[in-house]
C-alpha cells in the first residue's frame, strides 16, 4: 500500500473575489493574483515549509513517475488545475505545518480571498475513492463558516470608494485615476497590474503590432455604440471527465492535455482577433481603435482564464461573433479518447459604464441557461445572450418573465447551437444569422417597417400574424427556415416561441461583416 497524506486546495469563490469592483484595472490586478496563488505563493510556503527547493511543474513533464512512493520523497504535486492543487505529504505534521504556513501568507498576499482545504490520508493504489472521498470532505469544508479574512470598517475611518471596505492604504494617482485611499484589499490587487500577463502575451505572439488595455473604455466603442460584452464560456461536463479518471496518471494526463488545449484555442482566436484588425481599422467599420505606444489596442480584454473557463470583455458589437468563434475553436478539439469539447457561452452586452459585477452575473446566468441545453444534448456547444440597453435588476429569470414574455409565449429563441452543422435544428445560430440579413436588406425590409414589426411581436400572436400577413401581400417575406421542419415565415409564432424578435435585436448590433461567416464545425 502507498499511503500518504494528501491535501485537496481550492480557492472560493473566485469570480465574486475578481468581479467585487467595477474598476477593470482591479479585476485584472485579481485575476493576476489568482493566477499566482499556485505559483510563486504556492512554491514560497512549500520552500519555507519543507526547508528545501520544489518543482511545482514535474507532474506535467513525467506524469507517469509517482516519486511519493518513494519513502525518500517528502512532498509530491499531483496535479494543479481547474482552480485546486492536489498535493502530497509523506508527513501529517508537515502538511498541517504548510496550511498553516501558506493560509498565513495569503492573509497578506491576499486579503479577502478564501481558500478551502481537504486533508486526509490517501492510498495512491486506491486513487479514485480516495478522490471522491477528498471531495466529498473539501464540499463540506467550503460549506462552513469561513473567518474574515481582512480588517472590518472601522467607525472612525473612511470607506473605500472601490470596496466599500475600510480605507487604510494610500493608492497615487496616474493619468487616469486621482490619488486616494482605499483598503488593503483593494490596493493589493491594484499592484499587481503590472503583472500584466496576458498583454505580455498578446504583443508577443503578434510580435509586437498589438497589444491589450486596462482602460474599458478603449475597446472600439464609439458614439451611440458605447456598450461592453461581457462573455463567459465554461467547458462542458470536465468534471465528469476527472471524476472517470482511474488514477494518479490519468488524471495529471488529462489536466495536462486541458491546459495544453485551452492555450492553443486562446492563441487561435487571439490571431482570429488580428486577422480582423485590417477591417476593423478601416473607417467604415464604425469601430474606435486606439494607438497606444506604437501599438493598436484589440477590442478584446481576458479577465480571467482558468482551466477550461475563460471570461473576457469587448465591444458589444463583437460580443456574440467573438463568443461564437471561441466556441467553435474549442469544439474543434479532442480532449481523449476521440471525445470532442464542448462548451457554453453566456453574453451580456451593457452599458460600458454599468455594474461590472451585475453585469457578470447575469452572464454566467445566461451561461447555465445555455448549459441545460448541453445537457439535453450531449456534446454539443450552445450560446445564450441578454441586451440592456438601461439598467436592469433581478435575475435572467425574471427579466425574462417580464420583459420577453407575452400571452402568446417567449420573445426570446435562445439559447443558440454553435459549432453545428445541424442546421435542421431551428436554434442553429446559422438561421439568427441568415434572419438578420433579411431584415437589413432595406429593399424589401424598410428600417420603419422592421420596427414596427418588433411592436406587434410584443403585442403576441394575433397581431403579429396579421401584420406579416398583410406585409407578405406587399411583397416583404421573413427568413423561411427552409433546412428545418419550421414554417415561421408562414405561422410567426410556434410553440410558444417566435424567432424574430431576436434577429431585430441583434440587426443594429452584429455588423455585417460578422453575418457572412458561416462555417459550422460538427
Amino acid at each position: 500500500m502507498s499511503k500518504v497524506t494528501a491535501i485537496l486546495a481550492d480557492t472560493v469563490s473566485i469570480q465574486k473575489y475578481v468581479y467585487s469592483s467595477n474598476r477593470l484595472k482591479e479585476n485584472i490586478g485579481a485575476s493576476s493574483i489568482i493566477a499566482n496563488i499556485y505559483k510563486e505563493s504556492l512554491a514560497n510556503t512549500l520552500e519555507k515549509t519543507l526547508e528545501h527547493g520544489v518543482s511545482l511543474d514535474e507532474w506535467e513533464k513525467q506524469p507517469e513517475t509517482i516519486a511519493i512512493k518513494n519513502s525518500n520523497t517528502d512532498f509530491e504535486v499531483g496535479y494543479i488545475g481547474g482552480g485546486n492543487a492536489l498535493l502530497f505529504f509523506n508527513n501529517e505534521a508537515t502538511a498541517k505545518e504548510f496550511i498553516s504556513e501558506w493560509t498565513r501568507s495569503l492573509l497578506l498576499e491576499a486579503p479577502s480571498l478564501n481558500v478551502a482545504f481537504a486533508i486526509s490520508e490517501f492510498n495512491i493504489d486506491n486513487f479514485q475513492n480516495e478522490m471522491k472521498n477528498l471531495f466529498k470532505q473539501l464540499e463540506i469544508n467550503k460549506s462552513k463558516y469561513f473567518p474574515q479574512t481582512f480588517l472590518p470598517k472601522h467607525g472612525i475611518t473612511a470607506d473605500c470608494p472601490y470596496s466599500g471596505l475600510s480605507a487604510e492604504v494610500y493608492k497615487p494617482g496616474t493619468n487616469d485615476e486621482k490619488g486616494a485611499y482605499i483598503s488593503s484589499a483593494s490596493y493589493v490587487k491594484y499592484k499587481h497590474i503590472d503583472i500584466d500577463d496576458a498583454k505580455v502575451e498578446v504583443e508577443r505572439i503578434s510580435n509586437g503590432k498589438f497589444s491589450l488595455t486596462t482602460n474599458i473604455e478603449k475597446l472600439g466603442q464609439t458614439k451611440g455604440q458605447n456598450h461592453i460584452a461581457i462573455v463567459h464560456i465554461d467547458g462542458n461536463s470536465m468534471a465528469e471527465h476527472f471524476k472517470s479518471c482511474e488514477n494518479l496518471v490519468a488524471i495529471r494526463k488529462l489536466s495536462k492535455r486541458l491546459k495544453d488545449i485551452m492555450q492553443s484555442v486562446y492563441e487561435e482566436f487571439l490571431n482570429y482577433i488580428f486577422e480582423q484588425m485590417d477591417l476593423l481599422l478601416s473607417d467604415e467599420s464604425g469601430f474606435n481603435i486606439q494607438l497606444e505606444n506604437g501599438k493598436y489596442i484589440i477590442p478584446f480584454r481576458p479577465i480571467l482564464r482558468e482551466g477550461d473557463d475563460i471570461t473576457f470583455i469587448t465591444d458589444g458589437r463583437l460580443g456574440i461573433p467573438f463568443a461564437q468563434k471561441y466556441l467553435e475553436l474549442m469544439s474543434d478539439k479532442t480532449l481523449y479518447n476521440e471525445n470532442k469539447l464542448s462548451a457554453c457561452a453566456g453574453v451580456a452586452i451593457i452599458k460600458t459604464k454599468y455594474p461590472f459585477f451585475r453585469g457578470y452575473n447575469l452572464t454566467e446566468e445566461l451561461c447555465q441557461s445555455a448549459k441545460r441545453e448541453a445537457r439535453e444534448n450531449k456534446g454539443t456547444s450552445w450560446l445564450d445572450f441578454h441586451i440592456s440597453y438601461g439598467g436592469f435588476s433581478g435575475t435572467l429569470e425574471g427579466i425574462r418573465k417580464n420583459k420577453y414574455t407575452t400571452s402568446s409565449g417567449q420573445l426570446h429563441f435562445g439559447p443558440y447551437l454553435v459549432a453545428s452543422s445541424d442546421i435542421s435544428n431551428e436554434k442553429n445560430i446559422f438561421h439568427l444569422k441568415r434572419g438578420i440579413k433579411t431584415f437589413k436588406n432595406k429593399e424589401e425590409w424598410p428600417r420603419s417597417k422592421v420596427k414596427e414589426f418588433r411592436e406587434y411581436l410584443t403585442l403576441g400572436k394575433s397581431a403579429s400574424q396579421q401584420f406579416i400577413d398583410e406585409a407578405r401581400f406587399k411583397g416583404r417575406k421573413l427568413y423561411g427556415f427552409k433546412e428545418t421542419s419550421k414554417t415561421y415565415n408562414i405561422n410567426v409564432w410556434q410553440d410558444g416561441f417566435t424567432p424574430y424578435f431576436d434577429m431585430i435585436e441583434l440587426m443594429d448590433l452584429i455588423p455585417e461583416y460578422f453575418l457572412a461567416e458561416t462555417r459550422q464545425v460538427k
